[in-house]
């Protein structure tokens, strides 16, 4: 055999052991992986797991409000359009569903709470289905987060007091 074949058979091997190894490699951190979190999750008691798991927030039916809406929560007004409302005493918060658009819900409490010397330290801006105000008055932080759901918004509001 001359030098030629001999080189080119050379580099069809190195090429061959090269792909084979850049095949085996994304298995062999795979693999790793799974055995560095095997590890981790045998190291964690269970009853830290469970801990965490409780620790989880229970949204329940915030994004669903039942009952009569009312005009005004924690000095806060409600919009005239809210059809449904429901008060969440453990979340120190109140949700509403109302026949509004985002923009309604935004030009509405910009204009009340204002008018209620309520400031707004910074603007989020609005999404097309999600949104999110907050305001401060002394000690007091409102947010107002504003979702779409089909023709109407549900509104949650969320008063939390620095004491």
């Amino acid at each position: 055999m001359s030098r030629l074949p001999k080189f080119l058979t050379l580099i069809v091997v190195v090429l061959f052991l090269l792909a084979c190894s850049f095949l085996s490699q994304p298995v062999q951190d795979a693999e790793n992986l799974a055995e560095t979190a095997q590890s981790i999750g045998s190291a964690i008691p269970v009853e830290t797991l469970n801990a965490l798991a409780t620790n989880m927030p229970d949204f329940g039916n915030i994004l669903n409000p039942q009952g009569a809406p009312v005009q005004q929560w924690m000095d806060i007004p409600i919009m005239p359009q809210a059809t449904a409302g429901q008060e969440f005493i453990e979340k120190n918060a109140y949700s509403f569903q109302a026949n509004a658009t985002m923009q309604d819900v935004q030009a509405f409490y910009n204009e009340k709470l204002t008018a209620l010397d309520w400031d707004q330290p910074y603007e989020v801006p609005m999404e097309d289905d999600a949104g999110l105000m907050i305001f401060q008055k002394e000690n007091s932080i409102l947010s107002i987060t504003i979702t779409s759901s089909e023709d109407s918004v549900v509104v949650i509001l969320k008063l939390v007091s620095a004491s």
